[in-house]
């Protein structure tokens, strides 16, 4: 099933700087005081309202971390349960990692050894398109989008969180999955 996943050529270099953008993001892109049902569909909607912007549609889910409740999910007309499965298995790699999606992805550009973090794949899907959500340092949700391509699933759930949040944060130039 690997296969079916564009896999970017990382250098060492691009990989190491977008860790260091990705963990900004992380640090950035936190509520600060609580998430609960009524934030999951604000954070939801703000990633459906970006559909007309894509060129096709995709998937988002928000898992609720201390039960493993999904407390939102919408699917586009146009996606599936392949898209639920790959976004469960985006979450699954974020959890795993302890990171947004793309992490491992990242590590192991940084190692020189991408072809091995492929090996789980639907089960855990290293790639963007997963994203913590954080109350503080807390870990509480997840949110996870599948079906666009070319980091565009990691790009819906940053503008979504900037949009409800009220922050920016800085984007990497770098060919990640």
């Amino acid at each position: 099933m690997a296969e079916n996943i564009p896999v970017p050529q990382l250098t060492t270099e691009a990989a190491r700087a977008a860790r260091e953008v990705l963990l900004e993001q992380e640090r950035a892109l936190r509520y600060p005081e609580s998430f609960g049902a009524s934030e999951a569909l604000a954070l939801g909607c703000a990633a459906i309202d970006l559909v007309p912007e894509y060129e096709s549609g995709y998937s988002v889910t928000i898992t609720r971390e201390r039960d493993g409740v999904r407390v939102f999910q919408w699917v586009a007309d146009d996606k599936g349960e392949r898209n639920l499965l790959f976004a469960e298995g985006k979450r699954q790699a974020a959890l795993a990692a302890g990171h947004a999606g793309p992490w491992a992805q990242l590590e192991a550009a940084v190692a020189g050894d991408l072809d091995a973090i492929w090996a789980r794949v639907p089960d855990e899907v290293p790639a963007c398109g997963a994203f913590p959500i954080r109350v503080g340092d807390d870990w509480v949700a997840t949110i996870a989008v599948s079906g666009l391509h070319d980091g565009l699933d990691h790009e819906v759930i940053l503008r979504a969180l900037e949009r409800t949040l009220g922050v920016r944060v800085s984007r990497w130039d770098a060919p990640v999955a």
